[in-house]
């Protein structure tokens, strides 16, 4: 992982989006897409694990199990992250909820920092950005662990993008840095 790459707020290559788009996001899920690459690759080891049953020479006290775990987490897994929408994260005035696989967690627009990017280098050509952040009074070795990462304490879903129009981290992270905002303006005393 990298060090954050400029905010979405305070780089000078900051796109200019009209902020009522971004304030009319309310939901950002996994792309379709991934379900079949997830499928594809857990296909491919339930294939290793039939090679291994029928291969020579045959192993099939090793390759039945392989290949049986293959083919049930190529179904279960984008049925559940990708289809079912589970991970995904939903945006309401007053906070917003964050879906994993598992869990699912709650914060204020009042507790949480700004929203920047982060990216996953595994190599240049398939370099993942995703959205982090702080909570406020987070602590613990694995919330410094990702901060010293990343630059903030969490992160939300790889991958996820805006379910009414074509986006990606950049636009998830200048959407909830939009309603964040927003929120924060309204708690703001107005002075004439």
């Amino acid at each position: 992982m990298s060090a954050p790459q400029n905010g979405p707020q305070n780089g000078p290559e900051t796109p200019q989006v009209d902020e009522r788009i971004l304030l009319g996001l309310r939901s950002f899920r996994l792309p379709a897409w991934r379900a079949l690459v997830q499928f594809g690759l857990f296909a491919t080891l339930a294939a290793l694990g039939l090679s291994m049953v029928f291969g020579q020479p045959s192993r099939p006290e090793i390759g039945w199990p392989i290949a049986v775990a293959g083919l049930a987490m190529a179904l279960v897994v984008p049925a559940l992250t990708t289809i079912g929408g589970r991970q995904r994260v939903e945006l309401f005035d007053e906070g917003f909820s964050v879906h994993g696989l598992f869990s699912t967690r709650h914060y204020r627009w009042s507790e949480v920092s700004d929203f920047s990017l982060a990216s996953l280098l595994p190599g240049r050509g398939m370099r993942q950005t995703y959205v982090v952040f702080d909570l406020s009074g987070d602590r613990g070795a694995l919330v410094a662990f990702n901060r010293f990462l990343t630059g903030k304490g969490r992160s939300l879903p790889i991958g996820i993008e805006p379910v009414d129009l074509p986006g990606n981290a950049v636009t998830v992270a200048l959407a909830l840095n939009a309603w964040r905002q927003r929120a924060l303006d309204s708690k703001t005393p107005q002075v004439p």
